[in-house]
Protein backbone atom coordinates (compact mmCIF):
# COMPACT_ATOMS: atom_id res chain seq x y z
CA UNK A 1 0.00 0.00 0.00
CA UNK A 2 1.01 3.21 -0.39
CA UNK A 3 -0.38 6.52 0.20
CA UNK A 4 -3.62 4.06 1.70
CA UNK A 5 -3.84 3.01 -1.60
CA UNK A 6 -3.51 -0.44 -2.45
CA UNK A 7 -1.26 -0.73 -6.34
CA UNK A 8 -3.29 -3.40 -8.42
CA UNK A 9 -1.42 -5.70 -11.15
CA UNK A 10 -3.36 -7.65 -13.58
CA UNK A 11 -2.45 -11.04 -12.49
CA UNK A 12 -4.00 -10.37 -9.12
CA UNK A 13 -8.17 -11.30 -8.60
CA UNK A 14 -8.45 -8.43 -5.52
CA UNK A 15 -10.47 -5.81 -6.48
CA UNK A 16 -10.05 -2.58 -4.25
CA UNK A 17 -13.23 -0.89 -2.75
CA UNK A 18 -12.24 2.28 -5.17
CA UNK A 19 -12.04 0.07 -8.00
CA UNK A 20 -15.09 -1.78 -7.91
CA UNK A 21 -17.20 1.14 -7.29
CA UNK A 22 -15.79 2.90 -10.57
CA UNK A 23 -16.57 -0.74 -12.26
CA UNK A 24 -20.27 -0.33 -11.21
CA UNK A 25 -20.61 3.52 -12.02
CA UNK A 26 -19.00 2.42 -15.63
CA UNK A 27 -21.36 -0.18 -15.69
CA UNK A 28 -24.22 1.38 -14.49
CA UNK A 29 -23.85 4.15 -17.10
CA UNK A 30 -23.52 1.36 -19.32
CA UNK A 31 -26.95 -0.09 -18.70
CA UNK A 32 -28.53 3.59 -18.81
CA UNK A 33 -27.01 4.22 -22.14
CA UNK A 34 -28.95 1.30 -23.89
CA UNK A 35 -32.70 1.61 -24.86
CA UNK A 36 -33.95 2.25 -21.41
CA UNK A 37 -33.06 -1.58 -20.27
CA UNK A 38 -37.00 -2.38 -19.95
CA UNK A 39 -39.02 -1.15 -22.94
CA UNK A 40 -42.50 -0.05 -22.70
CA UNK A 41 -45.03 -2.27 -23.37
CA UNK A 42 -47.13 -1.72 -26.77
CA UNK A 43 -50.57 -0.87 -27.59
CA UNK A 44 -50.63 -3.99 -29.48
CA UNK A 45 -49.36 -5.78 -26.78
CA UNK A 46 -51.54 -4.15 -24.48
CA UNK A 47 -55.09 -4.78 -26.60
CA UNK A 48 -53.58 -8.63 -26.46
CA UNK A 49 -53.72 -8.12 -22.69
CA UNK A 50 -57.00 -6.91 -22.75
CA UNK A 51 -58.33 -9.88 -24.81
CA UNK A 52 -56.69 -12.53 -23.29
CA UNK A 53 -58.04 -11.48 -19.32
CA UNK A 54 -61.17 -11.17 -20.83
CA UNK A 55 -61.06 -14.46 -22.03
CA UNK A 56 -60.21 -15.94 -18.76
CA UNK A 57 -63.00 -13.87 -17.31
CA UNK A 58 -65.35 -15.51 -19.51
CA UNK A 59 -63.86 -18.94 -19.12
CA UNK A 60 -64.79 -18.83 -15.22
CA UNK A 61 -67.95 -17.95 -15.87
CA UNK A 62 -68.79 -20.25 -18.62
CA UNK A 63 -67.16 -22.74 -16.30
CA UNK A 64 -68.82 -21.33 -12.91
CA UNK A 65 -72.60 -21.03 -14.46
CA UNK A 66 -73.58 -24.37 -15.05
CA UNK A 67 -72.03 -25.76 -11.78
CA UNK A 68 -74.48 -22.41 -9.92
CA UNK A 69 -77.46 -23.34 -11.86
CA UNK A 70 -77.20 -27.66 -10.48
CA UNK A 71 -76.55 -25.67 -7.16
CA UNK A 72 -80.01 -23.61 -7.55
CA UNK A 73 -77.95 -20.41 -6.60
CA UNK A 74 -78.13 -18.90 -10.58
CA UNK A 75 -81.52 -19.11 -11.67
CA UNK A 76 -82.38 -19.73 -15.58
Amino acid sequence: MRNGRDQQDSSSNVVSLAGARKQAKAAAQTRKGHVGGERRPTKGQWLMSVLFVTLAIGGVFALAVPLLRAAGIVGG
